[in-house]
């Protein structure tokens, strides 16, 4: 729906796009997005509040973490001497996956919710499954640039594997949530 109102010049009037227009697929997405945005910045915020002396919140966030990571302080990114909240290789996937949702509306995946093919995904996982191995093997050692690499490109194929199921998940929620608010109080159960 748009509103229209008056220009400051009177010449012409300036549209208004309001929240109703955006599709439910577009709201999903939004506040996907929003969700792991605000994942990917407590990851940098830990060392960021620890450095600025609020250790208290910084020490939730580590413990947060902790709970998907194994924070090694070896295999972690760190700022100033601060760790970040999760090593690089999650680090790696997480932002991966950030930025692979940001790339899905240049790729027109978001309208056409086509799920990737569950190949792909096995493909890019290798790697990255081969480099840990390897490493815990004793035959490899794992580096910064294989933990980089293997980890930001299986966090964005997993976004765009991910998206497409998540979106028709909730929309099939919300449609079986509409058919209940369309219940009629004349109908026998």
């Amino acid at each position: 729906m748009y509103f229209f109102l008056p220009d400051l010049t009177k010449k012409a009037f300036v549209p208004i796009i309001t929240l109703d227009i955006m599709n439910t697929t577009n709201k999903i997405y939004s506040g996907f997005m929003i969700f792991v945005t605000i994942w990917c910045i407590g990851i940098i915020a830990a060392p960021a509040l620890k450095l600025a002396g609020n250790n208290q919140t910084a020490e939730v966030l580590y413990s947060f973490y902790s709970r998907v990571c194994h924070q090694n302080d070896v295999r972690s990114f760190h700022a100033e001497g601060e760790k970040f909240g999760v090593c690089i290789r999650c680090s790696a996937i997480y932002f991966g996956f950030l930025a692979g949702l940001i790339l899905m509306p240049l790729f027109d995946r978001i309208r056409k919710q086509k799920i990737l093919n569950a190949k792909r995904l096995i493909i890019i996982t290798v790697p990255m499954l081969i480099d840990v191995l390897l490493n815990n093997a004793g035959i490899h050692v794992s580096t910064t640039k294989t933990r980089l690499i293997t980890g930001f490109s299986f966090g964005v194929v997993v976004s765009w594997f991910i998206m497409p199921i998540f979106i028709e998940a909730v929309n099939k929620l919300l449609q079986g949530k509409k058919s209940l608010t369309g219940f009629r109080s004349n109908q026998v159960c």
